[in-house]
């Protein structure tokens, strides 16, 4: 697993609280950016259906 969240989160170093927070941080912003990206395509793909 260990390896996967280097490719995932870069500067994630295993156990230390500078690498903690940088993966809090990313992974929070890799769900914002999920978010606006993917939101508004369902709402649009939604919106066609009705």
């Amino acid at each position: 697993m260990y390896s996967t969240w280097l490719k995932l989160l870069p500067g994630f170093e295993w156990i230390s609280w500078k690498s903690f927070f940088l993966g809090l941080l990313e992974s929070y912003l890799y769900g914002w950016y999920f978010a606006l990206i993917w939101v508004p395509i369902y709402n649009f793909v939604g919106s066609k259906s009705k």
